[in-house]
Formats: structure tokens, C-alpha cells, sequence
């Protein structure tokens, strides 16, 4: 019992966590935000290596590894980023921390379960443009927050010896909010229009792993997922504000009728994805894999802005990475024990703005400390780079320093002795 209500109480803190942006991009803008989840702490060191499972350590980017699970594991991750943005005029850093995950997974007889909540995406950005060359002087101010969390409920099954299948039911929502101000040089009064959208809708993914032995040490891993198309219902609203601009009371402001237009309530469509993934390595020792994915084209279309230049095209990513133990069972030498993890992703996020692909490049380094038996502290860092300057546009930077917690314990263990 006591586990029972730690569990719930770290779902809702993490509720309340995940209500602060984890993004600092401009792109954040578009669709639902940037998408901020790319694994576990272990896969994300691994380039987002989806293939991988073993019974101590959380996938949770493929269901069907649960079913490898066999000491209950709580997992949590944090992320601290540095972002530079550059244009052909102007080059600027920002920062910011958020948590990547919370959850529990729970081995039974015949099943693994768990639960737990993730970012799915995330909206956070500051921009300012000022014209000069009308009077009075014009400075617009862009600015967003808020993002989607999904709330899961996995199972992961053996339904053969070297066949595992899973299943994610998922709960997404979360709420959106856009602002765009003009100030104008002498004028006490400045006018912001301001959108709000508040999301939900529920999403499942399937999934299936193989592994089999190829000779006395090496064993092959295979793993399909799928992800179909879901949708976000969107309940919107916008307000048209006059507010001084030295912060003080009056201005005034008037609600604008979306439902006039057919924009108070809207969908939201989250296009269908694909991955496959493949891998050889040696229990405890080492492990090499590739994942590719894809993902349909036309979706994140949020109706309730008429974006001009903009393209959902189809998307795609490749990993590749893997891991080393030197000697996991050692005595004599704790570097031995430690895990070496390094990954590469190249992704194709399917965002084209003014003729420009919005892509992205990441190179991962890891580090897994054990301590106390099963349990692990796991180190990442990510160096990449989005987007282009290209038509205008803004090259992003950055760099990643990434946190994960697991530890592993035993439940329904029936006692020996009294």
C-alpha cells in the first residue's frame, strides 16, 4: 500500500512538472510544439534506440520490451538545455530545465504492466522584430507556452519463447497558449491578441519484438511499432487586449466569436508513424542496432491559425548506437561495471517553412552508474542542431545535459520464513 500511494504521489507531482515548457525553439510554434520525448535516458544515449530491452532497465519507447521487465522499476528523467538561436543578424542563448518522465512498471505472472506520464510535446518561445522605417516605430512580440503530456497504461507479454508483444493506451492532453503584441514608439497603449487552446484525446500504440540466439553469444533483436493516426480535439478561445505599456490598470479587452467562424472547437490530427528496428550483441556485454521511422504526412494542422508557407510533409528519423559493459560483474573495479553508451539520430521532422525542411542532428554520449545492487543513475549528453537560416529562418544549437533515476525492487514475493 504505502508503494501503491508513493507511485500516485509522484504521478501527480509530476502533473504539476509537467505543466512548465520544456522547449526554448521557435519552431514550437507550429502544430502542437516541438516534440520533446525521444526515450528513456538509456535511449536517448543510444540515439533513440527503440530495439534494445533487457530485464532491469525501462523501454519506453516500445511496449513490447516490457514483457523483458522482472524486478519492479520506477524511472525518472530530467533534461537541462542550452540553446543557441541564430539568424543572419542576430545570435542569442537561453536556457531551461524540465523532468522527461516519471513511471512504474510492474512484473506479474503471466504480464508486465506499468504507468507513468511523458512530454509528448512542448511550446516555449520569446521573439521581438521591430521596423524602423515607420512611424511611430513598430516592435511585434511573439511569444508561447504550454504543451501536450500523455498519460500511458502499458502491457508487455511473452507470447512465444522468442516473441514478445505490447500495447500502450494513451491519454493526451495538455493546453496551448499564443500571444502576439505590437508596441508602438509614443503610444502608452499596446494591443496583444492572445489564443488559447486546451487539447485532449486518446492514442495507442502496438508493438512486437523478437529475439533469438545466433550463436553461444550473440543474440539477434528485431522490433516493429506502430502508432496509428489519433486525434486531439481542441476547445479554443481568443481575446483581443489593449494593455498600458507600463504595466499599470487600464486598457480593456474583447473576446473574439470563433464560433462564428467555426473555430471554437477543432481537431487537431496526429499522423501515423512506423519503426523498425534491428540489433546483434552480447548479453551484458555489448550491444549494436539501427532504428528507422516514418511518419505520415498532413498532420498538426491547427486550423485555428491560417499559416501561410507552412507544409506538413512526410517525416523520418534513423538511429544508430549501442552500449559497452566492460565487466559487468567485477569485484575489483567499478569502471568496469559501468555502462558506455553513444548514439547518432538524424531526423526529418516533416516541418517545411517558406520551401526550408526543418531538420534535425543529434550525437549522444551516455554513461550508466549502478549503485545498490539493480539499481542505476544514468548520465547523458546531447550535442545537435535544428532548423536553417536559410529564407530568414533560425539555426538552433544546442546542447543537453540529461539525468535518469531507476531503481528496481521486488513485489508479491512470498515469505520463506516466518
Amino acid at each position: 500500500m504505502k508503494k501503491s500511494f508513493l507511485s500516485i504521489f509522484l504521478i501527480f507531482i509530476a502533473l504539476q512538472a509537467f505543466s512548465q515548457s520544456g522547449s526554448l525553439s521557435p519552431y514550437s510554434f507550429y502544430g502542437v510544439g516541438e516534440n520533446t520525448f525521444k526515450g528513456s535516458m538509456e535511449n536517448r544515449s543510444m540515439g533513440g534506440l527503440s530495439v534494445y530491452s533487457d530485464s532491469i532497465s525501462l523501454n519506453l519507447l516500445n511496449p513490447a520490451a516490457y514483457s523483458e521487465l522482472e524486478l519492479v522499476n520506477y524511472s525518472v528523467g530530467v533534461d537541462y538545455s542550452n540553446i543557441n538561436l541564430k539568424t543572419d543578424n542576430s545570435n542569442e542563448n537561453a536556457t531551461t530545465a524540465s523532468i522527461n518522465y516519471l513511471s512504474v512498471a510492474v512484473p506479474t505472472k503471466h504480464l508486465v504492466f506499468g504507468f507513468g506520464i511523458i512530454p509528448k510535446s512542448s511550446v516555449g518561445y520569446l521573439l521581438e522584430s521591430s521596423d524602423d522605417s515607420k512611424t511611430p516605430k513598430e516592435v511585434d512580440r511573439y511569444e508561447g507556452d504550454g504543451g501536450v503530456n500523455t498519460a500511458f497504461l502499458t502491457f508487455g507479454f511473452k507470447v512465444f519463447k522468442k516473441i514478445r508483444l505490447g500495447l500502450s493506451a494513451n491519454y493526451d492532453f495538455g493546453s496551448l497558449e499564443h500571444s502576439n503584441s505590437r508596441f508602438l514608439e509614443g503610444v502608452e497603449l499596446y494591443t496583444r491578441v492572445q489564443s488559447n487552446s486546451s487539447l485532449s484525446g486518446v492514442s495507442f500504440d502496438y508493438s512486437l519484438l523478437f529475439r533469438e540466439k545466433v550463436s553461444k553469444n550473440l543474440t539477434l533483436h528485431a522490433t516493429y511499432i506502430f502508432k496509428p493516426s489519433s486525434k486531439l480535439s481542441s476547445n479554443n478561445t481568443q481575446t483581443l487586449f489593449t494593455v498600458p505599456g507600463s504595466g499599470g490598470y487600464g486598457g480593456d479587452n474583447e473576446e473574439i466569436d470563433l464560433a462564428a467562424i467555426n473555430l471554437d472547437k477543432t481537431k487537431i490530427t496526429i499522423p501515423s508513424s512506423s519503426s523498425f528496428g534491428l540489433g546483434i550483441g552480447k548479453e551484458t556485454k555489448w550491444f549494436m542496432g539501427v532504428d528507422y521511422s516514418m511518419t505520415d504526412k498532413g498532420g498538426y494542422v491547427n486550423k485555428l491559425f491560417n499559416l501561410k508557407n507552412v507544409e506538413y510533409k512526410k517525416g523520418s528519423k534513423i538511429a544508430f548506437g549501442g552500449f559497452y559493459i566492460p565487466n559487468y560483474d567485477s569485484f575489483t573495479s567499478y569502471f568496469s561495471r559501468i555502462v558506455y553508451r553513444l548514439g547518432v539520430r538524424v531526423e526529418k521532422t516533416g516541418l517545411i517553412i517558406q520551401n526550408q525542411p526543418i531538420d534535425e542532428f543529434g550525437i549522444n554520449f551516455g554513461l550508466g552508474l549502478p549503485f545498490l545492487g539493480f539499481q542505476n543513475i544514468n548520465l547523458g549528453f546531447e550535442l545537435g542542431k535544428r532548423g536553417t537560416k536559410n529564407a530568414g529562418l533560425i539555426e538552433e544549437n544546442f546542447y543537453s545535459i540529461r539525468l535518469g533515476l531507476t531503481l528496481n525492487d521486488r513485489w508479491f514475493v512470498k515469505n520463506k520464513y516466518n
